[in-house]
């Protein structure tokens, strides 16, 4: 699951986190990420500090490599 470039302050966005199976790994891509929210499975959320254009390259190159 990729969620990218909100605050999570506002739904639908902050509510699709948990919406994620536990096995689903979930991306978070924000330049300024929120911390004021909680996450059912905190370890499953990767965060990525950047702006959508390099954070989602990131992540894109990361899951490649799994492949």
């Amino acid at each position: 699951l990729l969620v990218i470039g909100t605050s999570l302050q506002v739904y639908p966005a902050a509510g699709l986190i948990g919406y994620a199976r536990e096995h689903i790994p979930i991306y978070y891509i924000d330049p300024a990420p929120a911390t004021n929210y909680e996450l059912q499975r905190a370890k499953q959320v990767k965060v990525l500090a950047e702006n959508a254009s390099t954070g989602v390259r990131k992540v894109v190159e990361k899951l490649l490599l799994q492949i």
